[in-house]
């Protein structure tokens, strides 16, 4: 039951709002698959077409909601040349970005975006009183130099810092299940990754009893190679000796 414990600490958003996104995500794959190319062509433009195609669809779904949804879209640079889409839902102070992964697929490289999007999810649930075992410590290679952010406390501006989500599609399948997940900070492991169909009981009822804690087993060191606090300098004890832009591979840009 991990997923009513995110519920239960507002920290997903109701299935009503995701499914805003599954249907624009959908109906994109739907007329892809229409669209059978002709065999005998060349045609490599297909995956580039499918990412640009629903986040586009996103972002129109979203900015032409009511207010009263209090959510919002825009586009952010990835590196390279490459864009993606961060969905914000105001009121939980959540942001979501749309992936392609396939469904038998396993999690994609760690990359700067995602590494940004779940850099504090952890201190993020240990201020809502979920439990984690897992030290709050992570080692970052930049060129051959480490760069250290430790978290024994959580930051005093933990209240500002948005919970990272992603909403997870397989391009080539209109009928595979959209999943909603969060990874944790070195983006190794799936803090919870569940079908958005689950939301559906969880957005009818107000009352869900949760005795369960969140556990998660020790790590003694994280790796990245992502920025992580790129957006929030301010926070204390955050320490990063040298930076660097990762430019996205055909790879990664197939992964958002």
């Amino acid at each position: 039951m991990k997923l009513a414990s995110f519920y239960k600490n507002s920290l997903v958003p109701t299935y009503e709002r995701v499914n805003v996104l599954s249907k624009a995500t959908i109906a994109v794959i739907e007329t892809l698959q229409d669209n059978i190319p002709d065999p005998e062509l060349v045609d490599d433009s297909r995956p580039f077409v499918r990412r640009q195609d629903v986040m586009n669809a996103i972002l129109k779904a979203v900015n032409h909601l009511p207010k009263d949804w209090r959510m919002s879209a825009r586009k952010k640079r990835a590196g390279g040349n490459f864009n993606y889409v961060v969905v914000h839902f105001e009121d939980l102070n959540l942001n979501l970005i749309p992936i392609h992964l396939l469904s038998y697929s396993k999690l994609p490289k760690p990359s700067r975006y995602r590494g940004d999007i779940s850099a504090f999810n952890l201190a993020v649930m240990k201020d809502r009183g979920m439990v984690s075992d897992l030290e709050f410590q992570t080692h970052f290679n930049f060129d051959n130099e480490t760069s250290l952010v430790t978290e024994p406390d959580i930051p005093s501006n933990i209240k500002d810092i948005p919970f990272g989500l992603f909403l997870i599609y397989d391009g080539t399948n209109a009928k595979a299940p959209i999943r909603l997940a969060a990874l944790t900070p070195d983006q190794e492991r799936y803090i919870f990754c569940d079908n958005i169909e689950l939301l559906k009981e969880y957005s009818q009822s107000n009352e869900i009893e949760v005795e369960t804690p969140i556990e998660m087993k020790k790590q003694r060191k994280l790796k990245l190679e992502t920025s992580q606090v790129k957006e929030y300098q301010d926070v204390p004890n955050v320490v990063i000796k040298k930076d660097r832009v990762n430019r996205m591979s055909d790879e990664d840009a197939n992964t958002i």
